[in-house]
């Protein structure tokens, strides 16, 4: 089990989707998240640096192969792993997809999210200078980077808030990133150097390219039609790159597994890959 972010970690929602009887479930916070120390640590924390970790849990635990499943950038994981390491993978059910390709960055950063959200993209761009806002996505990362610690922290918060601003279907009272002791900060600066770095990926297509190695793997993409952060179109042009996998639309679900619509096509969907 992935989560996302990058910079999220593990939480219960994770673990109420599978059914303790059928699997064995295996999850980690990945590298400077969650409960992964030192906190926010972004040096040597890519996409590859990840992909290995993953294959050297597999090969600790003695585990032949194993089913890859996680939503949004859990999502993105899984699959580069699975296209990585074919001969590993059993089976991958992914929701929320996200191809870390540049059009959801320019979504979140640009035009598309803003006008369903106007109220916390407000809230946003409030931390910026009208000239600071001409390149926006460019400014939040070097802030983040920069030298004056404060600002940093500020920044990395208000980006982590915004982003999780598109992913409830049904509102909240609590961001994902209120728990913990930074509010969301180390969730800022990981995204951030993800993001900057286009996932560490080969090219933007990186993902739909390489779906030739997933042609063997059932797979299961399921995607809701109102997500906000992650838009449908995302899982459309895997399903088209990927003709084997079925995806299975959510009508009326967003980007969360946890929310009634999701949690219950995941649930069915891990059901019926139990015994592959």
């Amino acid at each position: 089990m992935l989560h996302g972010g990058p910079g999220g970690q593990i939480e219960p929602r994770h673990r109420r989707v599978i059914d303790p009887e059928r699997y064995r479930l295996i999850a980690f916070d990945q590298r400077g998240a969650g409960r992964s120390t030192p906190s926010a640590l972004i040096e040597h924390n890519t996409t590859w640096d990840l992909v290995g970790d993953i294959e050297s849990i597999r090969k600790h635990l003695g585990i032949e192969r194993w089913h890859v499943t996680g939503g949004s950038w859990g999502s993105t994981l899984a699959l580069v792993y699975a296209q990585t390491h074919p001969e590993s993978v059993s089976a991958v059910c992914v929701w929320g997809v996200w191809l870390a390709n540049k059009l959801t960055q320019r979504w979140l950063f640009d035009y598309g999210a803003n006008m369903v959200y106007p109220e916390a993209w407000d809230l946003f761009v409030a931390h910026f200078s009208p000239e600071e806002r001409a390149d926006l996505e460019a400014t939040t990362y070097r802030r983040i980077k920069g030298n004056d610690p404060q600002v940093a922290a500020i920044t990395a918060k208000a980006l982590a808030d915004w982003e999780t601003a598109s992913v409830f279907f049904h509102p909240r009272d609590l961001s994902l990133m209120d728990e913990g002791d930074d509010g969301g900060e180390s969730y800022g600066r990981i995204i951030g150097h993800y993001f900057e770095n286009g996932c560490f990926l080969d090219g933007e297509d990186h993902i739909v390219a390489n779906c030739g190695a997933l042609k063997d793997i059932p797979g299961i993409l399921i995607h809701g039609r109102f997500d906000m952060c992650t838009p449908l179109w995302e899982a459309w042009q895997l399903k088209k790159a990927w003709p084997g996998a079925d995806l299975r639309i959510v009508e009326h679900g967003g980007h969360m597994s946890d929310e009634p619509g999701m949690a219950t096509a995941i649930v069915k969907a891990l059901d019926e890959l139990a015994d592959v």
